[in-house]
């Protein structure tokens, strides 16, 4: 997704150094805010499931403490492996997303 996310920012963003008079800017707004609206969901679920990951890591490394069960330990460090890249991925699909806020401002000001 967030290969999709960089393609479709240098498109817009090469769309608008073009500054071409055939641009129909508002189509071009019109499909921008549905891709916006695309990847905020896409935001959304990988933040749920960011949290998912990182409650199951909390809880399985708090049960190890108490009971002092190996099993648990390595559970939640097979958990903390797959919490990290899920943390980079939403970081990446955050900032992407404050990206395609600031792209919109930059459509509005062609149409106006």
């Amino acid at each position: 997704m967030t290969k999709y996310l960089k393609k479709y920012i240098k498109e817009i963003e090469g769309a608008l150094e073009i500054n071409s008079n055939k641009t129909d800017w508002k189509k071009v707004l019109n499909n921008h805010r549905v891709t916006i609206g695309f990847m905020q969901h896409e935001r959304l679920i990988h933040l749920l499931v960011t949290l998912a990951f990182g409650l199951a890591f909390l809880t399985m490394m708090g049960f190890s403490l108490i009971y002092q069960i190996n099993e648990l330990k390595t559970v939640g460090l097979l958990l903390f492996v797959l919490l990290v890249p899920y943390i980079f991925h939403y970081f990446n699909l955050e900032n992407g997303v404050q990206k395609l806020y600031s792209l919109d401002k930059k459509i509005i000001e062609k149409i106006g």
